[in-house]
């Protein structure tokens, strides 16, 4: 019965890794979409994200059958409830990289709008750490869950950089597709932003199921 219940929590771990790296692979063709204004390819992140929806179902599933019929104590119910945050995460994640998606044929109407390299810099920083956050968990490790959440100061900082720069540049825009275009560009750096939460929220649910305690990592 053990041995059972114990490959149910490794297939539940794996089905979870699985979802980090659907979202991952979904944020990077987003990001490939915005950076070459190419619409079709933007489109192909929605399919994306209902593949991830359906996983994230699957996995509550699965969770809430293990509880209902293991009534696991101890680390195992800390590792099915962290799992079930875990997964609402990933799919709010997935959320973010179809919202900047959408925005591409927005900012295709102004081509010259305003390119933050700072955008580019969040960008490259949210998928690491999504990365680094399911190594974290594959592992079990606390220290490098703590290094994810960390490393969302500077995304953040990066934001209020570029929202200081779209400010100014809509300040003097008067085209209506300029307008938009620009904005969207900030859009995109908001939901990068929150993608780097979403991120620091499973590094707290990595060190909850290792160590028992559910605490704010990064408080700033």
């Amino acid at each position: 019965m053990r041995n059972r219940f114990d490959r149910k929590l490794t297939e539940m771990r794996t089905n979870i890794l699985k979802m980090g790296d659907m979202v991952y692979d979904e944020l990077q063709t987003a990001l490939t979409a915005l950076e070459t204004l190419d619409t079709d390819l933007a489109s192909q992140v929605f399919e994306a994200d209902n593949a991830v929806n359906q996983m994230r179902f699957l996995l509550e599933e699965n969770c809430t059958l293990l509880i209902v019929t293991q009534q696991p104590a101890a680390r195992d119910l800390r590792a099915i409830i962290a799992a079930l945050s875990i997964v609402v995460d990933l799919e709010r994640m997935g959320d973010k990289a179809k919202s900047i998606a959408k925005n591409v044929p927005h900012i295709v109407k102004f081509p010259s709008r305003p390119q933050p390299a700072e955008l580019k810099q969040m960008a490259g920083m949210a998928g690491k750490m999504l990365r680094d956050c399911m190594t974290a968990y594959a592992q079990d490790d606390v220290d490098m869950a703590r290094s994810v959440a960390a490393r969302d100061d500077e995304v953040d900082r990066l934001y209020g950089q570029i929202f200081k720069q779209i400010i100014g540049h809509l300040a003097g825009a008067e085209n209506p597709d300029r307008i938009e275009a620009t904005y969207e560009v900030l859009r995109t750096a908001r939901d990068l932003e929150r993608f780097g939460d979403y991120t620091t929220n499973i590094a707290e649910r990595v060190i909850y199921a290792v160590t028992g305690t559910l605490t704010e990592v990064n408080t700033d």
